[in-house]
Parts: C-alpha cells; sequence; structure tokens
C-alpha cells in the first residue's frame, strides 16, 4: 500500500495492546482488536510478534537518527549563525522547522505500525477457530 493510504487508513477498529516478555525478548500480543472480535491470539502471536517487534525497533531508530541528524546538522550550525550574526530570526525558523520534522517523522513512525494492522486486519486465518 502507499504511504498516504497507510497514513490514512482508519483503524480506529483497532486496538493492539502487547507486553514484552522479559524472558527471551519477544512480544506477547494480549489485545488486537476494539470491539469483541473473534481472534485467535496464539495465531497472531506467531504471525505478527517478529513482524511488530521490527516495526518497534524501526520506530525507535528513525526517532534517535531524526534527534542525532537534527541536532548535529541542522540546531547547532543555526544557534551558533544566529549567534554570530546577532540573528534571532533564524533560531525561530529553526524551531519551527524542528516542529514539522518532528511531525513529519511521526507519520512515518504512524506508517510502520499501520502496515503491521493492516496486515492484521486483513488476515483471514486468524479469525478462525481453533
Amino acid at each position: 500500500m502507499s504511504f498516504f493510504k497507510l497514513l490514512t487508513w482508519n483503524n480506529k477498529h483497532m486496538d493492539l495492546r502487547f507486553v514484552p516478555d522479559d524472558l527471551h525478548g519477544d512480544l506477547n500480543i494480549t489485545k488486537v482488536y476494539e470491539d469483541n472480535r473473534n481472534v485467535n491470539l496464539n495465531r497472531v502471536n506467531e504471525k505478527y510478534s517478529e513482524e511488530l517487534q521490527d516495526a518497534q525497533r524501526s520506530i525507535s531508530s528513525y526517532r534517535m537518527i531524526m534527534l542525532v541528524a537534527f541536532t548535529l546538522l541542522v540546531f547547532l550550525p543555526a544557534v551558533v549563525l544566529g549567534v554570530i550574526q546577532s540573528n534571532v530570526l533564524l533560531v525561530g525558523a529553526i524551531v519551527v522547522y524542528a516542529i514539522i520534522a518532528y511531525f513529519v517523522v511521526e507519520a512515518i513512525n504512524q506508517v510502520q505500525i499501520n502496515k503491521v494492522l493492516y496486515e492484521i486486519d486483513n488476515d483471514k486465518e486468524i479469525h478462525a477457530q481453533p
């Protein structure tokens, strides 16, 4: 699916809850849907636990990359130039840019989770009885 379709996909019927397993480091999915749909959670855990863990890892890495790259490549040079040139407008523009960059990264992160949710929602095998 395309980026914008996954970004705007209505997932209000989904309520993905999971608990990390301290012993093995796996994720145990405890709830998938907001309503009481009949879902085999053992099959959900078998098929989607690793995908969910990969999505969580990529979300964490995107946030860390944004923080490091923004701080080193944008914020520090802008503050130094703003102080050297006595230009407060430059620092204000960087603050606005930081807010926009944060929302773009969070949109990418939402698409990562929506990919997993979309696959779970369209999987007919997990809706079958055990």
